[in-house]
């Protein structure tokens, strides 16, 4: 007869012989997921130093190459996670269905800020403007301060912060000012039909070559653009330096108007001429 003891020791080791087949299969699965992370994370760190080096080398904007690095780095731990879950048997499909439907619901509850969290990534890629452009929309105009992925950050004319959602931003037409390295700037000026049109023009083009932001190697054109009811109205385009369009433009008004005075030419005032026809004789 067995004691105790002995039948103890017995139904342990028959125990563990029932279970050794399902040990072993977890203890390879183990194994094998273990493996999986290290080379998995090995893989991940060589992915991301050569996604900042192209990043580097092809000079991307800086906000884009820290998002996309973010990005990236995050989507890539995400799917080593799933493959070691699925590895240890672990149903990643429910997970799969659980986190969709937690995704759309956040979606639909932040719509307007992944609308504007959509246009800062195609601004980003797509630039069409960058920081220290001078750009004009309908919702104002500045020099860009900040690209962020959900704001742009404007600095206007007169020191003020405009911030600008980039959603709205990258659905209506921007002037970028700043594309081209010259900028035309045209003025219209108005004189009297008395006056010297030869000598107004002389004098407007030599305010545009005085200036000195004028770039005299660009064309530089004055003309009579209207016959007005008030007023002969001479056109003017030339190029300044694209960062100093407003002070050449400022220059050029401002000194216009001292030698048309200087030389006797008037800008007139709208006005109407009345003819008052004579009574006739009885």
């Amino acid at each position: 007869m067995e004691t105790a003891a002995e039948q103890q020791v017995t139904k342990t080791i028959d125990y563990f012989q029932e279970i050794w087949p399902t040990l072993k299969v977890w203890g390879i699965n183990l194994l094998v997921t273990l493996l999986i992370l290290i080379i998995g994370l090995y893989l991940i760190k060589a992915v991301m130093k050569a996604l900042d080096k192209a990043a580097r080398q092809a000079n991307a904007d800086v906000t884009l190459a820290k998002f996309m690095h973010s990005f990236v780095n995050i989507a890539l731990y995400i799917l080593l996670i799933f493959i070691a879950a699925g590895q240890l048997g672990i149903n990643t499909a429910s997970i799969l269905a659980v986190l969709g439907t937690a995704g759309l619901a956040i979606a639909m509850s932040l719509k307007d800020s992944l609308s504007h969290f959509a246009g800062g990534i195609l601004i980003l890629f797509l630039r069409p403007f960058k920081v220290g452009d001078y750009i004009i929309c309908s919702e104002g105009e500045g020099t860009i301060q900040e690209i962020g992925l959900v704001y742009t950050r404007v600095l206007t004319k007169d020191n003020k912060g405009l911030t600008i959602p980039n959603g709205k931003l990258a659905g209506i037409s921007v002037t970028n000012a700043s594309r081209m390295t010259e900028r035309r700037l045209d003025i219209t000026v108005g004189v009297s039909y008395d006056a010297d049109l030869k000598k107004a023009k002389e004098i407007i083009e030599n305010v545009y070559r005085e200036c000195p932001y004028f770039v005299p190697s660009m064309d530089l054109q004055v003309f009579v653009e209207e016959l007005a009811s008030s007023s002969v109205d001479l056109g003017a385009c030339g190029y300044v330096n694209g960062p100093d369009y407003l002070s050449a433009r400022r220059y050029v008004m401002e000194n216009i108007k001292l030698q048309f005075d200087a030389a006797g030419i008037e800008i007139p005032f709208p006005q109407v001429v009345v003819h008052q026809a004579e009574a006739p004789l009885s």
